[in-house]
């Protein structure tokens, strides 16, 4: 456009800083800002809220920080509520509440009042910082300021307050909400509960929350659903779980990876396997591909039903499929493998990691270490101590516990003597 001659004005500027901002070059978006200067252009807010943002989405809050203090210093341009309430969601995003707090106190020095988006962010993070009471009372001050609440604002609320049991506040705040201030609760308000109900073991009230739903015209998404085939799950009643699986596809809800991983998860407690695979087969009717979660729920069944040459089979076979491993597939194959006896199928797994792009850790090392020990392997064992102590680990607790029994049967053994001194340094 420049080379064209073609005319561009701040709005156009303002398109590809946002555009650079959302493409992770927040770099680009200052070049672009630098450039605006040169052209004769005014940056106004948008210009410099869309770059705040994108220092924030990049975890660069300390020059966030830096660069907002320095337009309200330098009065550059006069932030908005859209600014503050940026600035305000990523102080609280990156841990800095108390901040986050003051500056919502000093937008009225600013002459820039707050509204609804500004009083949610810091009553989300009093919750979730416990701080309920608080955020009753800026609820209150919201309504005297009249400043309305909206649904976000009551969900966030009732969230916490059912965490914390507090039952009949939740009744009396869905009252002031439906009732006073004619807010409909919205399909994330009835999952709070239709949770909330279900982790109390509450299951009759779930189920009645989403008749409740139905009659309101507001039809249960699949996390709703996910919500009570997991509750249904955690009391062992599978056979319900499923009949609630077959009314999702009833109601054309099409089940997610979440949702089966409950259930293989669930059937692999209950060491029930071949259901665990049938279901886990299942998944591809649904167009859906599992999910490393979904895999390393087998495997665990797998291991501790004793079948750890199967799961290793079954890990072959999935890597072949395309699937990508993480950490935690590693760590259960090995403990599967090292209980099971397999401790040279182990070592041998282990060496692996790195070829995948993967970097053990503190429980990987000490899964292999606690496997060698327990076969006597105590060359291989106080070799996998040297190169774990290299990469900055230690041994765990039940490591030093395994090393302990050892000694007591085995004081005179020398290796293991010098394991224990390394293990204890």
């Amino acid at each position: 456009m420049c080379t064209l001659s073609i005319p561009v004005s701040i709005f156009t500027f303002n398109i590809a800083i946002n555009c650079c901002c959302h493409s992770n070059r927040v770099d680009y978006a200052f070049s672009l800002l630098a450039t605006t200067f040169k052209r004769g252009f005014v940056p106004d807010v948008v210009t410099y809220t869309t770059l705040i943002r994108g220092l924030l989405s990049q975890n660069k809050s300390q020059e966030a920080r830096l660069f907002f203090a320095n337009l309200i210093k330098f009065r550059q341009v006069q932030p908005d509520v859209v600014t503050f309430n940026t600035m305000i969601d990523g102080l609280c995003k990156t841990g800095h509440a108390d901040m986050a707090f003051w500056l919502f106190r000093s937008m009225e020095k600013c002459d820039c009042e707050p509204n609804t988006v500004t009083y949610n962010t810091i009553i989300d993070s009093l919750c979730k910082r416990g701080l309920v009471d608080d955020a009753f009372n800026l609820h209150s001050e919201m309504m005297e300021k009249c400043i309305l609440p909206n649904v976000w604002t009551y969900n966030i609320i009732i969230q916490v307050l059912c965490n914390l049991n507090r039952w009949e506040e939740v009744g009396l705040l869905l009252d002031q909400m439906i009732h006073d201030m004619k807010i409909s609760p919205d399909v994330h308000t009835f999952t709070i509960l239709v949770d909330a109900y279900s982790k109390s073991g509450k299951l009759d009230d779930a189920k009645h929350i989403i008749q409740i739903m139905n009659e309101r015209g507001v039809y249960p998404d699949i996390v709703t659903y996910n919500t009570l085939i997991h509750a249904y799950c955690s009391q062992g009643q599978m056979d319900e779980a499923l009949a609630m699986l077959n009314t999702i596809r009833s109601k054309k809800i099409m089940p997610d990876c979440y949702t089966y991983s409950i259930l293989v998860n669930a059937y692999c407690r209950e060491l029930k396997l071949d259901i665990a695979m049938d279901i886990y087969r299942n998944m591809a009717s649904d167009g859906l591909s599992p999910t490393v979660v979904t895999h390393n729920i087998l495997l665990h069944g797998l291991c501790q039903l004793g079948k750890s040459m199967e799961a290793l089979t079954f890990f072959y076979k999935i890597q072949g499929l395309g699937h990508k491993p993480d950490i935690v597939t590693y760590e259960t194959l090995l403990g599967g493998l090292c209980k099971n006896h397999y401790v040279d199928k182990a070592l041998s797994l282990f060496r692996t990691i790195e070829c995948n792009g993967l970097i053990p850790e503190s429980n990987t090392y000490n899964i292999i270490i606690r496997g060698c020990l327990r076969s006597k392997k105590y060359d291989g064992a106080c070799k996998l101590v040297d190169k774990m102590v290299d990469c900055g680990f230690s041994s765990d607790a039940a490591t030093t516990s395994v090393l302990r029994h050892l000694l007591l049967s085995k004081a005179q053994d020398p290796t293991l003597v010098a394991l224990y001194q390394k293990c204890l340094h």
